[in-house]
This record gives structure tokens, sequence and C-alpha cells, in this order.
């Protein structure tokens, strides 16, 4: 949980530029179809991981973390997460989630 939230304070800078809502759900939307898949929901919440791995090995060391007494992470741990958070916030059950899904608070 930690982990989540440093990855979050990460990112809260940029996301503090304050896009408009519309902006922000646009830029994750890759392919531009008006909903995320799965794939792009990973891609865009990793952002912060892929910044942090300063070697590229697809693992955040202890010391790439801006966390005191973090444990490794790995890019696949990451994305399982984000997979479940995924599902969580896929309310219909289509397999995507619209922006409205997409902006509501993860719960």
């Amino acid at each position: 949980m930690r982990i989540a939230f440093a990855l979050m304070m990460f990112l809260a800078p940029a996301l503090a530029g304050a896009q408009s809502r519309d902006a922000y759900f646009g830029d994750a939307d890759l392919d531009r179809d008006g909903k995320l898949s799965l794939a792009e929901f990973q891609e865009w919440m990793s952002y912060a991981f892929r910044q942090m791995d300063a070697n590229r090995d697809n693992v955040l060391a202890p010391e790439e973390q801006h966390v005191p007494n973090a444990k490794t992470l790995t890019l696949a741990e990451l994305n399982a997460r984000q997979a479940e958070q995924f599902r969580r916030q896929d309310k219909n059950r289509d397999g995507f989630l619209s922006q409205q899904e997409f902006l509501a608070p993860p719960g």
C-alpha cells in the first residue's frame, strides 16, 4: 500500500498540472476509442514506475523508491495490482473503463 501511495505521490505533480477531466482521460486513451482497455490503463498507471526505474530492469529496488524501507516491486506485480483495480472500477463489467469509471475513486 505504501508503494502505491508513493507512486501516486510521484505522479501527483503531473496530475496537479490540472488537465481537464476530458484531457486526462484522452491522454490515457491511447487508441482514442473513448474507452480504456486494461493494457491502456496499465500503461498510463505505470508512468511513475517507469520514471523511478532508473536501470530499466522492470524492478523497483528499494533504493529506486521514494519510500523508507520500501520492498522490491516488479512491474509484473504492479500490473497484477492494476488489473485488480481495473476490475473493481469496471462497474458495468464490459472489460473497458469509460471516462466515468476511470475518473471515479477506486473502490
